[in-house]
């Protein structure tokens, strides 16, 4: 008994000396007296693929400071000699505690493992988790990747844009929409970024994909109430996504296949431990699909597209870092095998980061992007080719000075160049063809900006955030500019000559200020109320008769008749974590008042149109609603809903009684819906297996419908009285999906990830469109357009390697 107890005591002694051998913390830097502003760094990759983690918190729990890793997974502190214990934690990996002695500068490499999720595990933080009650942001959401992946799939693979569209006061007018609507903006109104560059077409298939890769994403921020005064130019959000860098110790990749897309990726050192690559590729072959819709005319019709993306990343040194991004995306639809619609989008961006001692930072981007669209019509004697595109090039400069943790001025300008090719029609048989050569005279515009945001506290309290931007746009030639008579609408009846501009003229400049300011009152350690108030310009304009971006829409600058866009926004919210944050809470109530946007005249004919003013009315727009979410962050259950009730209005009063809109009334913009819900879950069924589900619910869009036909020269027409009058039926759908992922001792076939998903669900025909169809002694018939009017089964497997 005696040995017994004595080999059990010994036992303990030994366990509990290996503990306190564990626990004994880490010496940073070399010891060399100094005793305050000790400056710690260091960056987090995954243990496995060495890549970057972008947005793993570090909290140092003895003084309650937390950082967030930047795009390379870097962090930083400044700290006073002392014992410290770092806590670092990253969502789906295991968190770690790491106790350090600071005695002088030093850095610190991290690397954290994949967790292995069990049932009575508690899921990890990948974020501050009381951000949104300590910021002063106010709409603003930054969603990564792995939290986008635990929706439910759409056709194979997560969709950004999608994703986005579940937050509370964000929406698409109906199925396969390209494009967002934010809190009653135009889907014109949202600049898409990628690596800084911005993208004028983000779909595929006319928005039934998203041209983002996922795999090549590493988090997605939507700015949409008071957004920050280094952005401009968009009126009503701005949606930033960044690439994810690739290994700098070893190699590794993806792949992906599905019944409707495939995907590859592959990244790792270019040279090792200082420079990495990280490319991805995505195709399809989705006309199998196509043969299954509801539409008899896409039953006929073939579609292709492609995307790819390559990230290379230097970090020079510890305080400095050089990024290169490229993006492509390619489409083509050939419609009833006559006529083939494509576009496409190039873009590449130059990032550099650097930092000068321990409280200035400095980044500098440059940019080129290019977005062609084209038509292509083979039905006989009559073919034609119909090009158009965009060029945009531009330079961005930031500066970011730390007075302190809590007191951060960041000042700056940015320059962009555009040139827009509105259409060209050539004739494919110009000696035999009935068509004649056509050409829309380009576009040439600049636009500057400068800009400042100062944040800072009033003790614990209170947080302020305030800012200003100035916009200056100008309008160049070559151009040919009309002149119309006085106290006459626009019309090619009222034009009286017209004045020609050489290349390099000015023809006409637009520039105001911008003020961005927020405020946050702490209520307590998990509640807090914010208020906001936000001005953008606008010089870019997206001409459109439709609900939803087209390839074929006409994108246009401000010019001597088409004003920019000017939007005041004004916002105030509650904000209020439950139960040690697993429940985060929001409600917000916003207005906005938006000046110069674009309405038609009835009938306008806005192709080929080298005098577009003739065709376009201005209007005033105003758009309000109240933002309810809620969210679950924590748990083998996590998910949000999120409900929104909001209203987007538009009003023309002008001189002239042929121009004004429903007797100068106002009416309901092309995307109103007034009642938008949206339910997310995801439940951990076990170590391995998680089940999805996403609801959506919401008001049908406005259209307008024909009130009568009439005999006009022996041809039928239909009558149309008031705008927007009428709506389509209501929205709904459920879409599920389920993911295993399966180890065993095959890497290539038999580890990997497969995901099962339906995709509406129990098969509800909601109506992308409606279309009338004339019959003889009858007023015209209503005909429903659902694009997905079945439910859609899809199953992907994806591996990394």
């Amino acid at each position: 008994m005696k040995k017994i107890l004595l080999t059990f005591l010994t036992i303990c002694l030994v366990t509990i000396g290996m503990a306190q051998e564990k626990a004994k913390p880490t010496v940073i830097g070399r010891d060399i007296g100094q005793l305050k502003n000790i400056r710690i760094n260091g960056r987090i990759i995954d243990e496995i693929t060495g890549e970057a983690l972008v947005g793993a918190t570090v909290t140092i729990t003895e003084i309650n400071q937390t950082r967030i890793t930047d795009n390379n997974g870097e962090f930083e502190f400044n700290l006073d000699r002392a014992e410290y214990t770092l806590e670092f934690r990253y969502v789906g990996y295991e968190s770690i505690t790491y106790p350090i002695v600071a005695v002088g500068d030093g850095r610190i490499a991290m690397r954290m493992i994949q967790e292995d999720f069990e049932l009575d595990d508690v899921v990890i933080f990948g974020r501050d988790p009381e951000k949104n009650i300590r910021s002063t942001d106010m709409g603003a959401v930054t969603m990564s990747m792995n939290t986008i992946r635990e929706l439910p799939p759409f056709l194979g693979e997560v969709d950004i844009i999608r994703s986005m569209a579940t937050l509370p006061g964000v929406s698409q007018v109906g199925e396969a929409a390209a494009g967002l609507n934010v809190r009653g903006g135009g889907a014109d109104q949202n600049l898409i970024q990628f690596a800084g560059a911005p993208i004028y077409n983000p779909t595929h298939l006319f928005g039934l994909f998203t041209s983002f890769n996922p795999d090549v994403v590493n988090d997605v921020t939507l700015y949409k109430s008071v957004i920050p005064a280094r952005f401009g130019g968009r009126g009503s959000s701005i949606l930033d996504i960044q690439p994810k860098a690739g290994s700098i110790d070893r190699w590794g990749g993806d792949l992906m296949v599905s019944n409707y897309s495939g995907k590859i990726g592959i990244n790792g050192p270019l040279v090792k431990d200082k420079v990495s690559i990280k490319g991805g590729f995505r195709g399809s072959y989705i006309n199998w699909f196509l043969g299954a819709l509801s539409n008899p005319d896409l039953n006929n019709s073939q579609a292709n597209f492609y995307d790819g993306n390559l990230v290379i990343s230097a970090p020079i040194s510890e305080k400095q870092e050089f990024t290169y991004s490229y993006y492509t995306s390619y489409d083509d639809f050939a419609f009833a095998s006559d006529t083939t619609i494509s576009w496409k989008n190039n873009s590449h961006s130059i990032n550099w980061k650097g930092r000068f001692g321990d409280k200035l930072g400095v980044q500098a981007l440059g940019y080129l992007t290019q977005y062609d669209y084209n038509i292509f019509n083979r039905s006989g004697i009559n073919d034609f080719d119909l090009n158009s595109g965009i060029e945009d090039y531009g330079v961005k400069l930031f500066a970011t000075y730390n007075f302190s943790e809590t007191n951060v001025l960041t000042v700056g300008g940015d320059f962009k160049d555009l040139t827009i090719q509105p259409g060209e029609l050539v004739p494919t048989n110009q000696q035999e063809s009935g068509i004649l050569p056509q050409k829309v005279q380009d576009e040439f515009g600049r636009e500057m900006g400068a800009h400042f945001q100062h944040e800072f506290e009033l003790g614990e309290k209170i947080g302020v955030s305030y800012g200003l931007r100035y916009d200056l746009f100008q309008y160049f030639g070559p151009r040919t500019v009309r002149q119309y008579a006085e106290n006459q609408p626009l019309s090619d009846g009222s034009a009286i000559g017209e004045i020609e501009y050489a290349e390099g003229d000015k023809i006409i400049s637009y520039d105001g200020l911008g003020p961005r300011a927020s405020v946050r009152y702490s209520l307590s350690k998990y509640s807090s109320i914010k208020a906001g108030y936000n001005k953008m310009y606008q010089f870019i304009h997206l001409i459109s008769n439709t609900a939803t971006i087209a390839p074929t829409d006409i994108w246009k600058l401000s010019d001597d008749f088409l004003k920019p866009q000017i939007v005041d926004q004004y916002s105030i919210g509650f904000y209020n974590n439950f139960m040690g944050n697993i429940f985060e809470t929001s409600i917000e109530v916003y207005y906005k008042d938006i000046q110069n946007v674009v309405e038609y005249k009835d009938g306008a004919n806005l192709i080929l149109q080298n005098h577009l003013e003739t065709e376009l009315v201005p209007a005033q727009g105003r758009a309000f609603g109240v933002e309810l979410y809620a969210k679950k962050n924590l748990g083998r259950l996590t998910g949000w809903i999120s409900y929104t009730y909001s209203r987007s209005l538009r009003r023309v009063i002008t001189p002239y009684e042929e121009e004004i809109i429903n007797d100068g009334e106002w009416f309901a913009s092309n995307f109103d819906k007034p009642h938008d819900v949206t339910l997310i879950g995801n439940y951990k069924l076990s170590t391995n297996t998680s089940v999805s589900a996403t609801f959506g619910y919401s008001t049908g869009r406005p259209v307008t419908f024909p009130e009568a036909k009439f005999d006009y020269s022996g041809n039928n027409l239909a009558y149309f009285n008031r705008r927007n009058e009428q709506r389509l039926p209501d929205f709904h759908r459920l879409d599920i999906a389920v993911n295993f992922k399966l180890k065993g001792s095959g890497r290539f076939f038999e580890d990997g990830d497969w995901t099962f998903s339906i995709l509406n669900l129990y098969g509800r025909k909601n109506p992308f469109s409606l279309f009338f169809v004339d019959e003889q002694g009858a007023p015209p018939q209503a005909n429903r357009l659902a694009i997905l009017g079945v439910p859609l089964p899809s199953l992907s497997y994806s591996i990394k390697f």
